[in-house]
């Protein structure tokens, strides 16, 4: 089996277990946004009984390599629920920069792609997604995956509950998103996005969004500038310099070398955590 980035490695092993093995296509650190597979990558992809993505413009790259080498077994969970709008830096914002296909990549204007950071949608929405393309894939593990998938359920209800206590004592605070990640996740724990500091993915924002992003920050009294590892933090530094705000490092991709990439739950836990170190009185 193989997915387009490491979040869905983790949904994958956790409904199929030993019985499958992923081939995430996304290594650590990198971006979705443009990213160039290997020809290594391309040779897995062709024996992958089925691949995984998140879809709604998150991930063409991956659906157009699997296209090129003939596979046909395809699951895209944003396909599978309802997505959210678009949220501030989603839409293209075309002071300074040219139009491009990287853009186009990522321009949501189906909804918000990023599903697997509200462990509720993915409990209700990916999870049969998954199931049943594993299932589809590899018949012989039927029930393999159906007890797996039972078991994930009752712990992301377990985890949805922890979340939302750990965060609410953050719950109503602002901050500025350095990429509009987190729309999901603040809807689902009840913060408030205000601003995101990159509106395109991999191109320097303009001074006069930069102004507008400051102005929203100021208003509304946020605290706090989200960076993460697959991005550069010089502007949400500079962003935040111009508040007073703290930077807080979010990671919505994980690591598998890192503890925090281990499982999903570990995922959503480190975010929660920087969250509320970030944002709770």
């Amino acid at each position: 089996m193989a997915v387009s980035i490491h979040p869905l490695a983790l949904l994958v092993t956790a409904v199929g277990g030993d019985a499958v093995e992923v081939r995430t296509l996304l290594p650590p650190g990198a971006s979705p946004h443009g990213f160039e597979p290997t020809p290594s990558q391309v040779r897995a992809l062709a024996s992958a009984r089925l691949l995984v993505t998140v879809g709604a413009g998150l991930d063409g790259w991956a659906d157009r390599l699997y296209a090129g080498v003939g596979g046909k077994a395809r699951v895209a969970l944003a396909d599978h629920g309802p997505l959210r709008p678009a949220g501030p830096g989603h839409a293209h914002h075309h002071d300074d920069a040219d139009h491009d296909e990287d853009a186009d990549d990522h321009d949501h204007a189906g909804g918000d792609p990023h599903v697997w950071l509200d462990p509720v949608w993915v409990r209700d929405h990916a999870l049969p997604a998954v199931e049943t393309a594993l299932a589809e894939a590899a018949p012989e593990h039927a029930v393999e995956f159906q007890a797996g998938a039972e078991a994930f359920a009752d712990r992301l209800t377990a985890l949805d509950r922890e979340l939302s206590d750990d965060l609410a004592p953050a719950k109503g605070a602002a901050f500025v998103a350095f990429h509009g990640s987190w729309t999901y996740f603040a809807a689902r724990y009840g913060l408030n996005q205000v601003a995101v500091v990159e509106p395109l993915p991999g191109q320097e924002p303009s001074a006069r969004w930069m102004a507008e992003v400051i102005g929203a920050a100021r208003d509304s009294g946020a605290r706090v500038v989200l960076v993460e590892p697959q991005f550069s933090p010089r502007p949400a530094r500079a962003v935040a310099a111009q508040f007073g705000g703290t930077v807080v490092t979010v990671d919505p991709l994980g690591d598998p070398r890192t503890p925090q990439g281990a499982t999903y739950e570990a995922l959503m836990r480190f975010n929660a955590r920087a969250f509320r170190a970030g944002l709770a009185p």
